[in-house]
């Protein structure tokens, strides 16, 4: 695919020397940002704005290739599109699939299978250059939350990188057909097209920062006005005036400098935040290789880092994620320098024998062919995807199998198990045939949930989803619970003693929204109205057609906005106060939130198994150290009661996260269906108990 452009019309550029890769201010721009990226990921706590570090990345991309591209024009009068994605292939697929390689062998040697089907799909999205797109959705999936963070995230940023690459060639050839009848307006049309798409990508980036920041933060569309500066600086031709350099170099690197310095975790990103670091990223692209950051960049330092930052960028998060898994124990100091000594010195090795053999030998790929790039980056992604692919089978032959061991036991459990063997009457409770045995096995915990799509969140009304899970002929009582997916974790409970009991059994819940007066935390607006429209639905829908038993319940950490002079907790038991006392006069049943653990709970107890109950225990405090309300609450509340179950997961000092075999949660807060159902007998005695009271 090409088009042929008037050379006339390509206004006369700057040398190669200073346009091409080795211009020595964009490999100073380019040490700069990696370092920023690296310390930032290894002490984030002392560069909190190190990420702005991409951004410089993406405005320098756009303007290369650009730059390429227009040079290209201007030299053959033709932009060969299928010639330029091969280069991009040839430049980045080499030392970007030996990475992923590398690091699903480390991730099928090194790691804990129950994060493998995480990470493993995630180097397949890599190899894909989708990566940014899983993260987004995973960002407002409420059940994928806590994820791990993988060893291939840090892909996002370059499957946005090569969805432009993809994209730009093709919108200017979409440029170039509008104008093909006016030969000196090419060009023209051209920056045009860039500078509309550059509008309506920082329009849409300032709109979906406010709207649903965690998706903004990822999504193709809120940053490609960032390469899009960069492309419209290529367009340019003008070179900054010799007494203007130092003063455009110098501000430039002060902005993005103070980025680097001011920003943090809470800043709006991208947004109208990110313009700061990209205005100082052109203003030193603008002022040019014979600025003072040209000299300084061609220190030899500042050169090779520059020269192999793609690579650093490539190796430095996999062996941040890899080595905790390999020692056993988080980073250490000592760990950190020497994760970036080796980020370096692999970074060096595979440019130096793989990146720029593949790249420029000509009995490599050099030179060649698209179509003969092509079948070599195919074949090479398909190598990653089969490595990443059969590891995925294996896994799930292997979770098959423990799913028939958990079905086995859900039909017949054996005694001691779960909840019983903490039970006070039956102390001491031991069964020697579930002796080394942990149900369910930690690497399927995270789908032993039972959940279901329709008791959870909202229509497209924005009603609350109510369901049924339990519906006999003639019901001897209406029974509904709500709050948010620690309720939900308890259908499978709530369904048995409905089932004992012969109880009508509703449910509905919500992600990080619960029945309460108190204002939704500052999450995004989205999110907030979300809330407070399924909280009206189901205060509607007690008052129009009262149960004859609420259970309520929420966990600790969904957060509520206090008013001024108010604490979050005070905050949490007002609002549960104010919402129980706004509906009719029925019996509530507030259930006190289960412990939480870490997200290092998980990898814990799939290492030590059969003594994970000893060596992953989470200290009694820390664990119940979040605060719910509802005890509070309930204390406030004529007509409400509280259950606590907190025996069943805690002893005086510590709470484990296996109980009489059973694996109690299947990440950080939630619990495990499997947990939730030895529960059953003892929910049951609790609720019964409340409705005497």
């Amino acid at each position: 695919m090409s088009v042929t452009i008037p050379s006339a019309v390509v206004p006369k550029r700057r040398t190669a020397a200073e346009q091409g890769n080795l211009r020595a201010d964009i490999q100073a721009l380019r040490a700069l940002a990696v370092g920023a990226v690296l310390l930032y990921h290894l002490w984030p706590n002392r560069l909190q704005g190190g990420f702005v570090g991409v951004d410089v990345f993406f405005v320098i991309s756009g303007f290369l290739i650009t730059s390429h591209l227009l040079r290209e024009a201007s030299r053959t009068g033709t932009i060969r599109v299928a010639r330029f994605w091969a280069r991009r292939a040839v430049r980045l697929l080499p030392a970007s699939l030996t990475v992923l390689l590398a690091t699903a062998v480390a991730v099928v040697v090194l790691v804990p299978d129950l994060h493998w089907r995480q990470f493993l799909r995630e180097i397949i999205a890599s190899v894909l250059y989708i990566e940014n797109w899983g993260l987004a959705w995973d960002s407002v999936d409420y059940l994928a939350m806590d994820n791990a963070a993988s060893p291939t995230q840090h892909f996002w940023t370059l499957s946005v990188e090569e969805q432009f690459y993809f994209v730009l060639p093709l919108l200017l050839l979409v440029a170039v057909a509008a104008a093909r009848r006016r030969r000196r307006a090419v060009q023209i049309a051209m920056a045009v097209v860039v500078a509309v798409a550059v509008v309506a990508s920082f329009a849409y980036s300032v709109f979906l920062v406010a709207y649903s920041p965690s998706i903004a933060y990822f999504s193709s569309f809120t940053r490609a006005w960032e390469f899009g500066a960069g492309a419209l600086l290529a367009f340019v031709a003008v070179e900054a005036p010799r007494w203007m350099r130092v003063a455009l170099s110098v501000a430039g690197v002060a902005m993005i400098g103070a980025a680097t310095l001011l920003y943090t975790a809470d800043t709006p990103f991208p947004g109208i935040a990110a313009a700061l670091p990209v205005a100082g990223t052109l203003l030193v692209l603008w002022a040019g290789a014979r600025s003072p950051i040209g000299r300084v960049g061609r220190w030899r330092p500042v050169a090779l880092l520059g020269h192999v930052s793609y690579a650093v960028y490539l190796w430095h998060w996999p062996l941040i994620v890899l080595l905790p898994f390999a020692t056993g124990r988080p980073l250490s100091a000592l760990d950190k320098v020497s994760i970036a000594i080796a980020a370096l010195a692999l970074a060096w090795l595979s440019t130096r024998f793989i990146e720029e053999p593949v790249r420029f030998s000509p009995q490599l790929l050099g030179g060649r062919r698209p179509r003969t790039v092509a079948l070599w980056s195919a074949l090479g992604m398909t190598l990653v995807v089969a490595v990443a692919g059969a590891a995925l089978v294996s896994v799930d032959q292997r979770d098959k199998a423990r799913a028939d061991l958990l079905t086995s036991y859900e039909s017949d459990p054996p005694e001691c198990f779960g909840a019983a063997a903490v039970d006070p009457v039956l102390a001491p409770c031991e069964d020697s045939r579930l002796a080394g045995l942990v149900v369910p096995d930690p690497s399927v915990a995270v789908s032993d949930d039972a959940n279901l799509p329709e008791c959870w969140g909202s229509d497209d009304t924005g009603a609350a989803k109510i369901c049924t899970i339990h519906e006999p002929e003639a019901p001897m009582m209406r029974v509904l619970a709500v709050g948010d997916s620690h309720n939900n974790t308890l259908i499978g409970a709530y369904g048995a003693i409905a089932e004992r009991q012969g109880w009508q059994m509703q449910v509905a819940g919500a992600g990080g929204c619960y029945l309460t007066a108190a204002e939704p935390r500052p999450v995004a607006e989205a999110s907030r109205r979300a809330c407070r429209l399924w909280r009206a639905s189901i205060m509607e829908r007690i008052q129009g057609d009262p149960p004859d038993l609420l259970v309520v319940t929420n966990t600790g950490s969904v957060a509520v906005t206090p008013s001024e002079g108010e604490t979050v907790d005070e905050a949490t038991v007002r609002g549960l106060v104010e919402a129980w006392s706004a509906l009719p006069d029925i019996p509530i049943v507030a259930i006190r939130d289960n412990p939480g653990m870490t997200p290092e709970t998980a990898a814990c107890v799939a290492q030590n198994l059969a003594n994970a109950a000893t060596a992953c225990a989470r200290p009694r405090a820390d664990a119940l150290a979040r605060t719910d309300g509802n005890a509070e609450a309930a204390a406030l509340v004529p007509n409400a009661e509280l259950v606590d179950l907190t025996e069943f997961y805690c002893d005086e000092n510590v709470c484990p996260p296996v109980i009489g075999n059973v694996l109690v949660y299947r990440d950080a807060h939630h619990v495990t269906a499997t947990w939730a159902r030895t529960l059953v007998p003892y929910l049951e005695q609790g609720i019964l108990r409340a409705l005497a009271d």
